[in-house]
């Protein structure tokens, strides 16, 4: 279907105005496009941009560094450096005891990617704060980290929290996700996949319908 405005807007005017202005939250990524339609058709929304995106560009930057790392490394580290990449990427709240170890030996295996591991933790975990002013105030705070660590890997990250500040606060403000849109769209491409594309457009939504 595409990403453009135009898809979007198509159905807001199926929709109909009057059911339009009465959608109070609309979660996406930070698309303009879909941001432009959502505040020409839904002018009592409040728009939320997903935590998960975020968490997406913060772990994009933390790889760049990664990779760039693991590039200067000399054979030996390298080769202890190699298939970490998971295990970096992860919540630390989420790893297992021997994949903590692995994190704990990185703080003298490499101190860049250790402090840059450390910037992505912190910044996840302020999503996770339930205090929106605590909140506010600890993103300001990993501002600062960011630009005294001279990381600038993030420095796009910031750029993008800075110019979409209002859908990040919203999130805080209404804690709301696109999980549950996610979920129906991978479902959707298993049944696409499975069926090998379907000529039968109809045919196509009544599955859709059947699987969720």
């Amino acid at each position: 279907i595409g990403r453009k405005k135009e898809v979007l807007d198509a159905f807001f005017v199926e929709l109909g105005s009057e059911k339009a202005a009465k959608i109070k939250i609309a979660t996406m990524d930070m698309w303009d496009p879909y941001i432009a339609s959502v505040k020409e058709h839904c002018p009592n929304a409040d728009i939320v941009f997903d935590k998960f995106h975020v968490s997406k560009k913060v772990n994009e930057a933390l790889d760049s560094i990664r990779k760039s790392e693991f590039n200067k490394a000399n054979p030996a580290v390298r080769k202890d450096m190699k298939h970490k990449r998971f295990i970096i990427l992860g919540r630390r709240k989420n790893l297992k005891p021997d994949q903590e170890e692995t994190i704990e030996n990185l703080k003298t295996l490499n101190t860049t990617l250790y402090e840059a591991y450390l910037l992505k933790e912190q910044v996840l975990d302020i999503f996770d704060e339930l205090d929106s002013l605590v909140a506010m105030r600890r993103l300001i705070r990993w501002f600062a980290n960011v630009r005294q660590a001279k990381m600038t890997a993030f420095d796009a990250v910031i750029n993008t929290i800075q110019h979409y500040l209002y859908g990040v606060m919203n999130y805080f403000k209404h804690r709301v996700t696109n999980a549950g849109a996610e979920a129906v769209n991978n479902k959707i491409n298993v049944i696409r996949r499975m069926a090998y594309g379907f000529r039968d457009i109809e045919y196509f939504k009544l599955k859709i319908l059947q699987k969720c």
